[in-house]
């Protein structure tokens, strides 16, 4: 009688999570964003390598970006900031001390922002020795001294290959580099890819900041854009209103917190896709596809194109290998 009774609980407790999932697939309301993402020409569902192939190479370096090219990811994201003299270089925090050298070299300007720098004293810096103290088991002697890198040293990367990745471009602290959004329209404008010429879809501008993504929209209101959501945001304001200023432009980018089907379905509904960041656990690459999301920001490129049943061209040591890394 007990088993039965046991049996009994298990069948219910196993439908009424059936049931729950199938209200949360009915929430995520997917097919808006697959519409979203089939008129912009973006990938679907869109894998984008965060910082390069960065769980497997130092963040933002040519390692990380060309491994992620190579092993096919849809994008290549990088955080954009300018320079004193006016280059645009790929570099995510706004201090150079977490992945540079920047003490050894410059001491007493660890703390400096890194517009305060020019580009010839950023390519003074070593910014793959930290991934190695860091991480011993994905190590590798080539990956000290690796440079930081201009936008230009970047577009030549994506277009050196044989799969052709497209350009997720944030804008880093835009409000102490006025003016940064013109000068990386004109540098991708100069490349190609923003015009008549231009790629549908292979290029996609990211901010936290309402503003920089306003000038993108007036300086290339071809190219799509993505609002970026985190958690203080998210205490702020409710996420109907962060929705509804993200109209203004093509699509969100919650942070995994925020990923829940009923958040991912009223920007669906809405007409926006749905960019999550940043998801590296297959738990979580499956939990976030299952609610809904359009694509996902991860630092594991490889582990998203084989859970979405891509074939990696060679295990990701062997392209190092063979890259010269």
């Amino acid at each position: 009688m007990k088993i039965k009774v046991l049996a009994g609980v298990i069948v219910t407790l196993a439908a009424l999570i059936i049931v729950v999932l199938g209200v949360f697939r009915i929430m995520a309301d997917v097919q808006p964003g697959r519409d979203a993402s089939a008129k912009l020409g973006i990938p679907y569902p869109t894998v984008i390598a965060h910082r390069g192939a960065s769980y497997l190479a130092p963040e933002e370096t040519m390692p990380a970006f060309l491994l992620a090219r190579e092993l096919g990811a849809d994008y290549i994201e990088m955080d954009l900031q300018r320079t004193k003299d006016g280059a645009i270089v790929a570099f995510h925090d706004d201090t150079l001390e977490r992945t540079t050298n920047v003490k050894e070299v410059f001491p007493g300007r660890e703390k400096q922002f890194i517009n305060t720098f020019n580009l010839g004293e950023l390519k003074r810096l070593d910014a793959g020795s930290w991934f190695n103290k860091a991480y011993p088991d994905r190590a590798h002697p080539t990956f000290a001294n690796q440079k930081i890198l201009t936008l230009e040293e970047v577009i030549a990367v994506v277009e050196g290959g044989v799969n052709k990745p497209g350009l997720y471009l944030e804008t880093k602290s835009p409000e102490r580099s006025p003016g940064i959004e013109k000068l990386i329209v004109e540098i991708l404008a100069l490349r190609g890819w923003i015009g008549p010429n231009a790629k549908k879809g292979a290029l996609i501008f990211q901010s936290f900041d309402a503003a920089s993504l306003a000038k993108f929209k007036e300086l290339a209101p071809e190219v799509p854009r993505t609002y970026l959501i985190d958690e203080d945001m998210a205490r702020k304001e409710s996420w109907s209103e962060l929705v509804d200023r993200a109209v203004a432009h093509s699509g969100v980018g919650p942070v995994g917190y925020l990923g829940f089907p009923w958040n991912i379905g009223k920007a669906h509904k809405k007409g926006l896709l749905v960019h999550v960041y940043t998801i590296n656990e297959l738990a979580h690459i499956r939990l976030f596809s299952f609610f809904g999301a359009d694509g996902l920001f991860t630092d594991r490129c490889d582990r998203l194109l084989v859970y979405q049943g891509r074939t990696l061209p060679a295990q990701p040591a062997d392209i190092l290998k063979k890259l010269g890394y």
